[in-house]
């Protein structure tokens, strides 16, 4: 077992002397793995397990004190796997890094050709949203903001038209598992995703993290476009019970948000501009809260002014209504129609409003 899931990086970063560390961070099956090792005249090397490819981070600290994985600058992306033997070089700052030693390294290489030219699109829209429209709550500011969550999110399909492409041309890749998992997002579109995982090859199939996705995916049978919407009861903040089947006959809108969710808050603004415009005896809103504590989820629901219901059972991630229908990250939606049926999920601007027309016509 030793040598089969053990590996080694051995690497020079330049001449960086002394009390430099490297940190090695990753994850296997939800559990975090963490390493590290001195530098030495630019040299370092360590050597952990693992039982498959995974995608680690590897920092550097110039001081050698612990530094957080998630704002640091000077940081690689590195694919370690079982029986690895890699070297890696670079100047004094590790993301230059250029490595040997690791197939799926030259799979994730290939993949980042690729995808460099929508990456750098989404990238340059990413570094757009930072600028102070984002605060700007006027009518021409809520006109901008919802201009630039359409082509952002025009951005982001065009990336996942992008990962469907790699994964079709290369479906012998180990790395085409990872592709696909990123591409199903935190919920599984399964008609979508279940014939990207059949073309995968069976060598990857009998994976660990094969075998993880098909669990997965089948799971995402449950409460997908075509089934039968769960029915819930949830309390709203003064206590009064919502229960779904109360509004049988309406289109009923599932929006699964945060307080603490930023991109949760742009999106319940621009909800309440759709929704306007729809008769409110044929739609309902249930704004499901994914909150821990009572007093952040009201004061975000008097701040947001949220169109409709709003419930919660402050079991945050673990909310019921969100674990009925597989939620497991916001934001997100679900549009069961006037029977109880699920008949889309996770429209949004202008898709959720033409499928909206479509169904109930504008007032």
């Amino acid at each position: 077992m030793f040598a089969q899931t053990s590996f080694y990086i051995r690497g020079q970063l330049g001449k960086l002397p002394a009390p430099a560390v490297v940190y090695l961070g990753y994850s296997v099956d939800g559990d975090v793995v963490y390493d590290s090792a001195y530098v030495e005249n630019g040299f370092f090397k360590i050597m952990q397990y693992v039982p498959y490819p995974v995608n680690a981070l590897l920092m550097v600290s110039r001081n050698g004190e612990p530094v957080n994985f998630f704002s640091a600058k000077n940081i690689a992306h590195l694919y370690i796997e079982p029986g690895a033997n890699i070297w890696l070089t670079s100047d004094e700052d590790i993301a230059n890094f250029e490595a040997t030693g690791s197939k799926t390294q030259d799979e994730y290489l290939q993949y980042q050709t690729f995808m460099s030219e929508i990456n750098a699109k989404i990238e340059k829209l990413t570094e757009e949203s930072s600028n102070t429209m984002f605060s700007d709550v006027s009518t021409q500011g809520l006109a901008a903001k919802r201009n630039y969550m359409e082509r952002f999110r025009a951005a982001m399909e065009e990336r996942k038209v992008k990962m469907k492409e790699f994964i079709q041309q290369n479906p012998e890749l180990y790395i085409s598992i990872d592709v696909l998992d990123e591409y199903a997002g935190a919920f599984v579109d399964y008609a979508d995703v279940e014939p990207l995982y059949k073309i995968l090859s069976d060598k990857t199939k009998k994976t660990i993290r094969g075998k993880a996705f098909q669990k997965k995916l089948l799971e995402s049978k449950q409460a997908a476009v075509g089934t039968e919407a769960p029915d819930f009861t949830q309390k709203d903040p003064d206590g009064n019970k919502v229960t779904l089947s109360s509004f049988k006959g309406k289109l009923v809108l599932l929006n699964f948000w945060g307080s603490w969710n930023s991109a949760s808050r742009i999106e319940n603004q621009e909800l309440k501009q759709i929704v306007k415009g729809y008769d409110s005896k044929k739609i309902v809103v249930i704004n499901v809260g994914l909150e821990s504590r009572r007093e952040q989820w009201n004061q975000a629901i008097s701040e947001d002014r949220l169109t409709g219901y709003n419930v919660s059972d402050l079991k945050f991630m673990k909310n019921e209504i969100a674990q009925l229908y597989k939620i497991s990250a916001v934001p997100q939606n679900v549009l069961i129609d006037e029977t109880g049926k699920i008949i889309a999920r996770n429209l949004k601007g202008n898709q959720l409003e033409e499928k909206l027309t479509s169904l109930i016509g504008k007032k």
